[in-house]
């Protein structure tokens, strides 16, 4: 079968065919065939060159018909270009990272990793290329479809990393936050009154070392521009009584009496222990400035004040329990209501205060008044409560209740039950940071008022100045006024700016407060968040109440 002679050829980048016309009928899918099949078939088509070829060579065939030219005439067009392949370079708005994007090339030469990184390096990218990433890229690129876009970063920079403040570390176990995980006795028993070994140390032993600062690591983008790295901030000693540092080592710090230690902001103290069975009438009330033992229960109407920790392995059922650090009690806190005919405040006959934590099994009518966090293990039934952040159950695992009372806090609360089906009032009140900032805004605003009624009476003074006959006199008046005026605008613009950051302050607070309730939540739970209010109608499962796009929210927890 006879069959239509196409020959191709190259000229830089244009493929070029030529054909003998005949009387044989020539369709696009034959040129593109014959095009393929000469190895061109990877090259950009130009498909309206190819009509134009069809339209030329029926033309010719006609005139071979009409035998205005022999047959075999010739015709050649430009119907194929071959490309390269593209590259695109773009480097983000941070100067972070630089993304390559390859277009594959039609028929022509592919990017390799060589010809991509030389180009980065002519766009101004110099720091940070990724190697196996670009293999990646130019390998993807040279096997896609022709045209087909590949991208990938192919440069990222170090992100600047600040040294670190000289930091603290207590060399004692037991000195840090105790988890308040009760000692596991054989078969699996649970004794919930042990909490192990308190931390105990002898005079000259190492309590807290600090560590240096460190330089931090500067930051660097793709571009090659560094950002250097602020380095740490020293911090000097501030022990408390009972401790000291060491005379060889500056950064060690020495127990300089036996005793309990107790982790400070800046160090350490010892405190002297006072150690009894129980506190009853017999001993009468414990005021010690150290730490205090308690290896029994704290009665009815008993106090134990002290400067330190304080540990109670039974019950407390006494008045008062004041410590100037943590508060450990192994047993409940159990108390009651009491009447007041002078105020409306709740009162009860059991309060518990620390600079610390307070950590108890089950704590029921009684006040607890932490500046740190207050867990118990059980249930909290009917407190009024005021902390950074209250837990109900092991941290591990939500468990624990909490029913009835009032909540005065920092961060939230972590439940496993929220409420009682009774729907006892149960009311949680997250602005215990939140407030001062407010009271701050408020007492701003007030100055504020005050600053803008004076520039409305110094504006009155000018206007009443500028009524009078002009005079040296009553210009240089009239340009004082306006002095105190621009003054007090001022004083009045910086009083703004400071309550405006004061706002943000406040939103940036409520956003970290959350409730979260791992079981079930019940109808009567009153949380207030900033000027916002939610009350549970019903009853949930696990839930979580924060903030969200301003309001607060109880979304189902997932």
């Amino acid at each position: 079968m006879n069959s239509i002679r196409m020959q191709f050829s190259r000229n830089d980048d244009a493929i070029l065919v030529e054909i003998a016309v005949s009387l044989l009928p020539l369709s696009g899918a034959q040129v593109l065939d014959a095009l393929n099949a000469a190895g061109y078939g990877r090259c950009f088509v130009l498909t309206e060159q190819i009509n134009q070829l069809m339209a030329d060579y029926q033309v010719v065939q006609s005139d071979i018909k009409l035998q205005k030219r022999p047959d075999g005439s010739r015709i050649q067009r430009k119907i194929a270009l071959r490309k390269n392949a593209e590259l695109k370079l773009e480097i983000s708005a941070d100067a972070m990272t630089a993304t390559a994007s390859v277009t594959a090339a039609w028929g022509g030469n592919p990017v390799s990793a060589n010809d991509l990184v030389k180009a980065a390096q002519d766009y101004g990218i110099h720091f940070g290329f990724q190697k196996e990433q670009i293999v990646q890229l130019v390998t993807a690129a040279s096997r896609a479809e022709p045209g087909t876009v590949t991208s990938q970063v192919i440069a990222i920079g170090r992100m600047m990393e600040p040294g670190l403040n000289a930091r603290f570390e207590p060399l004692v176990e037991g000195m840090a936050a105790r988890s308040n995980k009760p000692v596991v006795l054989s078969q699996g028993r649970v004794d919930l009154r042990d909490f192990g070994v308190i931390p105990a140390v002898v005079a000259g032993q190492p309590v807290v070392r600090r560590l240096p600062p460190t330089k931090g690591v500067d930051g660097i983008n793709v571009r090659g521009e560094i950002t250097l790295a602020p380095p740490g901030q020293p911090l000097e000693w501030k022990p408390g009584e009972g401790a000291e540092v060491s005379p060889s080592d500056p950064d060690l710090l020495l127990a300089s009496r036996d005793g309990m230690p107790r982790v400070l902001e800046a160090g350490a103290a010892v405190d002297e222990v006072y150690s009894v069975k129980k506190v009853d009438l017999s001993t009468g009330h414990i005021q010690f400035k150290g730490a205090v033992i308690v290896n029994g229960d704290v009665t009815e109407s008993m106090k134990v004040i002290a400067g330190g920790n304080v540990f109670i392995k039974g019950t407390m059922e006494g008045a008062l329990i004041e410590a100037g650090g943590d508060v450990s009690i192994g047993g409940s806190v159990i108390g009651h209501q009491l009447s007041s005919e002078d105020s409306d405040e709740e009162l009860f006959s059991t309060v518990v205060k620390a600079k610390g934590d307070i950590r108890c099994t089950l704590a029921q009518y009684a006040e607890i008044n932490a500046e740190g966090d207050f867990h118990a293990s059980k249930q909290i039934n009917h407190c009024k409560v005021s902390a950074r952040m209250v837990v109900a159950g092991p941290e591990d695992k939500l468990t624990g209740k909490v029913v009835g009372g009032s909540f005065y806090l920092d961060l939230g609360i972590k439940a496993g039950v929220l409420g009682s089906p009774s729907e006892s009032s149960l009311k949680l009140d997250l602005n215990r940071r939140i407030d001062p900032v407010v009271e701050k805004q408020q007492a701003l605003r007030q100055n504020v008022a005050a600053i803008k009624l004076e520039m409305e009476q110094i504006k009155q003074g000018i206007d009443e100045l500028k009524k009078l006959e002009k005079s040296d006199a009553t210009n240089e008046h009239i340009n004082a006024f306006i002095e105190e005026f621009e003054a007090q605008k001022a004083v009045a613009v910086a009083l703004i700016e400071d309550i405006k950051r004061l706002e943000q302050q406040k939103l940036t607070l409520m956003g970290e407060a959350a409730i979260l309730v791992k079981q079930q939540l019940y109808a009567g739970v009153e949380v207030l968040l900033g000027t916002e209010r939610l009350s549970t109608k019903r009853e949930h499962g696990p839930s979580l109440i924060k903030i969200v796009d301003a309001a607060l929210k109880l979304d189902p927890l997932l």
